[in-house]
């Protein structure tokens, strides 16, 4: 008998001992474990925290940063080309330097990004203004923060700061003049791989551009986990799996990068890191039973549907749907084929359904317009739509006669890319994890995204009440002059409690102070609208493109928003991250962690169940190499005779306080082997 067999006997054994007190609902949000080796990166506020650097100060602080960031344990590194996401081909808008999304998504950059992003964190942190250096005549990219009333260079391309014996810290200003900053011999943060006397002469004589706000923001690691669903992250590729851009392809440089082993973004320094690129895959498997819960727990929103004994079925006759929204912090990855295209691309997100009388459709736009899908029954690889997004909704649709046209089961499985960098590490010794959730404010959120490209007139002016008087896609530099208004719905049972709100703008450089650029915002569509940015571009901005994002808490949730952009001179793109909770709150879910490690080529599994956020313990007796972690929220099963909502859309009965949680286990295939890697179960 194999290993799942028994495993799904021995749950039909104990099935009649599973039951609830009543209908409860439960869901984890934005869940992360914590190591005391990492920092937590599911913001800048909450990166900022991380007990290294959280008392320090000046350039103490800085320099800890550094130390954390230039690590070959916890750093980001150069493959020599920038991450890039969507179809703008300028890299002012499709080269990614969202500091959140490089500390945790990708693992490659170059010093174009890295040193917006490394800008962007010194000043998220709260460590003071920032700026971009441009050096025309080294070809590159670094940063300073300015702190204790000085300014600080900051370079994690070459890995390099200027530390002097007293550990205070040089600008690139002192570098060019004071050859007693280069008598540092060369080492893993002090310029490793280039020769002192060389870079010490070039600075010495080249130009240097100063650029300010080169990293874009507002992107935080905001996710639910649900019942019946597990999210398992590898600090290694999984099968050659990346968000893959046609200049990646290019030969000799980077394709070579790329083709080594393993295939796939790395960096282009070995020494650099002991990584490469990792991955994630979320499975969301419901049990969609009136016997279980998870159909209430899961929806993003429904009309005539409710679970019945054989799965979701209509309420009434007619026609009804369910939403279920995939959403990732993570971006959306293909196993990559052939580097020259996209056509053999699979496997990003696949949906498995067994149904009848049901159809699918598909949103890549928080619902605003559908797309019909081809299959209705059977397996569906909806790579090509949704490969490079952070997620979509689907939509199922029943038609016809109640416990006639039913969806027995949905499957959705969705990879990701993943930094290993930034995942929970383990060390030789007794290492304190600890289970996070919900966001920076300690609310139980979860994040709406509107981020249209501003080069697709379509898809730009569709979350727009108040559409701009002068816009022209053609226009790069230039596309919106004048105002606009976008509005901002809360999804079906929530309220916005807070918000960013970030734009790429275009500078007046022959008269910075002339820049009239704005955002404001709105909580009903006549105002009044409250300034929350009037520009103020520095007299020695050197670039006429820069990004600005601010982050509002709201005094009171609202059911929507709206945020006015202002390009004066212009406004090139726009992005909105709206974090809603919900009206009826649900209990925290029961979550099964699985950390999986080597020590001395021996595999280590340490499981744990917590009821709520936590500290655990893990000893590694030597030094480990880490595989993989799995969060997992098992299906949750109703009591005997316990009360069905119903099958009213979007709502979701709330549990009974002080009741039990007795759990589902999902059984999951390990993508190598095939076989279940382990059975839950909860006495």
């Amino acid at each position: 008998m194999n290993p799942l067999t028994q495993s799904l006997n021995l749950l039909t054994k104990l099935f009649p001992l599973i039951c609830l007190l009543g209908p409860a609902q439960a869901a984890l949000y934005s869940p992360r474990v914590v190591s005391p080796h990492n920092a937590d990166t599911y913001s800048l506020k909450t990166f900022a925290q991380f007990e290294r650097w959280r008392v320090l100060s000046g350039d103490a602080k800085v320099f800890e940063v550094f130390e954390y960031l230039a690590d070959r344990h916890t750093g980001v590194y150069p493959m020599g080309t920038p991450a890039r996401e969507g179809r703008e081909d300028l890299p002012e808008y499709g080269a990614v330097t969202d500091p959140v999304k490089m500390l945790n998504v990708y693992p490659i950059g170059h010093c174009g990004t890295l040193g917006p992003m490394a800008a962007g964190i010194l000043e998220g942190m709260g460590l003071g203004p920032a700026r971009t250096l441009i050096l025309p005549g080294w070809n590159h990219v670094a940063a300073e923060v300015f702190s204790d009333g000085r300014w600080h260079y900051f370079d994690l391309d070459v890995r390099a700061v200027f530390r002097r014996a007293d550990g205070t810290l040089a600008s690139m200003a002192e570098a060019r003049v004071d050859a007693s900053l280069w008598r540092e011999p060369n080492g893993p943060l002090f310029f490793p791989l280039d020769n002192l006397e060389n870079v010490r002469r070039t600075y010495a004589t080249t130009a240097v551009e100063h650029r300010y706000g080169m990293a874009s923001g507002g992107h935080t690691m905001d996710f639910v986990l649900r019942q019946g669903e597990t999210f398992t992250r590898w600090w290694r590729p999984q099968g050659g799996r990346w968000n893959h851009h046609p200049s990646y392809a290019a030969r000799p440089f980077p394709r070579t990068v790329l083709e080594r082993e393993p295939r796939g973004p790395k960096s282009k320094h070995e020494s650099f890191t002991i990584h490469t690129h990792g991955n994630g895959r979320f499975v969301y498997r419901p049990n969609l039973t009136a016997r279980f819960s998870d159909f209430d727990d899961g929806i993003h929103d429904a009309h005539n549907v409710q679970a019945g004994e054989q799965g979701l079925t209509l309420t009434s006759a007619g026609e009804g749907c369910v939403v279920f929204e995939v959403r990732s912090p993570y971006i959306i990855v293909p196993r990559v084929g052939d580097l020259d295209t996209a056509d053999d691309d699979r496997e990003a997100s696949a949906v498995k359904l067994d149904a009848t009388g049901a159809s699918l459709a598909l949103s890549l736009d928080n619902g605003l317009s559908w797309q019909r899908l081809s299959a209705s029954s059977g397996t569906l690889d909806l790579t090509p739509q949704v490969a490079g997004r952070y997620g979509y909704l689907l939509k199922l649709e029943l038609r016809g006669q109640p416990a006639e046209s039913v969806a027995r089961s949905l499957e959705i499985t969705t990879w990701v890319l993943v930094h290993p960098a930034s995942l929970p590490a383990l060390r030789k010794g007794r290492n304190a994890m600890r289970l996070v959730t919900r966001d920076h404010y300690g609310l139980p959120s979860r994040v709406l995204a509107i981020c249209p490209s501003a080069a697709d007139r379509e898809e730009f002016l569709k979350p727009l009440v108040e559409p701009p008087k002068d816009y022209d896609p053609a226009r790069r530099t230039s596309r919106v002059r004048g105002a606009l208004v976008a509005k901002v719905p809360a999804p079906a049972g929530t309220k916005i409690a807070w918000f960013s709100a970030g734009g790429s703008f275009t500078a007046n450089l022959h008269a910075p102070r002339e820049t009239r650029n704005a955002m404001a915002y709105a909580v009903s569509e006549g105002g009044p609208f409250r300034d929350i940015y009037q520009a103020e571009v520095p007299s020695d901005q050197s670039h006429w493109h820069y990004n600005v994002d601010r982050e509002v808490r709201l005094d009171e949730p609202v059911r929507a928003l709206f945020v006015r952009y202002t390009g004066e001179p212009a406004l090139n793109n726009l992005r909105i991250f709206a974090h809603c909770v919900e009206d009826r709150p649900r209990s925290g879910a029961p979550m099964v962690v699985t950390h999986e490690w080597t020590e001395n080529g021996v595999r280590k599994t340490k499981q744990v169940q917590l009821d709520q956020p936590a500290a655990y313990e893990i000893v590694a007796e030597a030094e480990p190499v880490d595989e993989s972690i799995e969060m997992a929220v098992p299906s949750v099963a109703r009591a005997a005779g316990a009360l069905r909502p119903g099958g009213q859309g979007g709502q979701r009965a709330e549990a009974k306080p002080g009741s039990t949680t007795p759990l589902q286990p999902p059984v999951q295939a390990h993508p190598a082997q095939g076989q279940p890697q382990r059975l839950l179960l909860r006495p």
